[in-house]
Formats: structure tokens, C-alpha cells, sequence
């Protein structure tokens, strides 16, 4: 079981960056891609609450370790965008041995 370790249920998009360790413009990629397959910024966390966009630690976590953790990175760019997508995800999320 996973825990996590966020300690507000939802976060800007610029307290989500700043963690990440990611640009404005990598996020907006990811999203203009997630749409383009025809899947809702929804799944990702995003949400939008009257004019501003915050999102959910907790699922975008789990989307980031889904859809962007899957693939090896082919060049050196995305070797250092891994890295931090990791770092992010490990600094976040503990593992409960519970059964």
C-alpha cells in the first residue's frame, strides 16, 4: 500500500512545478499530449475551480508514475527530466508493508 505525504489536497500548478522541479511549458506539454489522445486533463489531477487550475498531489503522482515513468529515456534531456519525475514521485510516496 502506498502512503503519501502531501499535506494539502489540492496545490496551484505553480507549488506543482516548483516540486517538480519542471518548467510551465513541460506541464503544458504533457497535457496538450494527454488531450491529443483523447484522454481528460481530469485523469491527470487538474482541477479547475472557478478561474484557477490546482491540482491533486495524490493522482497526479500516480499518473506521473503510470504514463511518464513507463518509457526509457532515449536522450539526455529526458534522462534528466526522469530523474526528477523520480525524485519527486520518492520523495512523496512511502511504502506501507501492511498487508
Amino acid at each position: 500500500m502506498l502512503d503519501f505525504t502531501f499535506d494539502k489536497k489540492l496545490i496551484s500548478t505553480k507549488e506543482l512545478i516548483t516540486q517538480l522541479g519542471m518548467s510551465l511549458g513541460w506541464l503544458d506539454l504533457q497535457k496538450t499530449k494527454w488531450r491529443k489522445r483523447g484522454l481528460d486533463c481530469w485523469d491527470m489531477g487538474l482541477r479547475i475551480i472557478g478561474t484557477k487550475a490546482f491540482w491533486d498531489p495524490v493522482i497526479f503522482t500516480k499518473w506521473l508514475y503510470e504514463h511518464q515513468c513507463k518509457n526509457k529515456p532515449t536522450n539526455l534531456m529526458e534522462r534528466e527530466d526522469n530523474k526528477k519525475l523520480i525524485a519527486f514521485i520518492t520523495r512523496n510516496v512511502k511504502v506501507n508493508e501492511k498487508s
